[in-house]
């Protein structure tokens, strides 16, 4: 009887060390998928930092809105 109440705990203590190891490995997953960011642009007319894909971008600049890039524009074509 003993001896079997031995075999139990011995197969719920590897049961739960396996369990263990299993899930620590899964939220390690987790945690990395979840520190990958977008890359990040800077807008040229306020110096915000936006996600590229939300960017409006004009030849090889990127700004955060349209405004901000009909400011640039009407401000430095004067210049030319």
């Amino acid at each position: 009887m003993f001896r079997i109440l031995i075999i139990i705990a011995a197969a719920l203590l590897l049961f739960l060390i396996i369990k263990n190891r299993l899930s620590s490995r899964s939220r390690r997953q987790k945690k990395t998928t979840s520190l990958k960011t977008d890359d990040m642009v800077k807008c040229l007319q306020c110096g915000t930092y936006i996600p590229r894909k939300e960017a409006i971008i004009s030849g090889t600049e990127n700004f955060c809105c349209q405004q901000h890039q009909r400011d640039w524009d009407e401000s430095h074509s004067h210049r030319s």
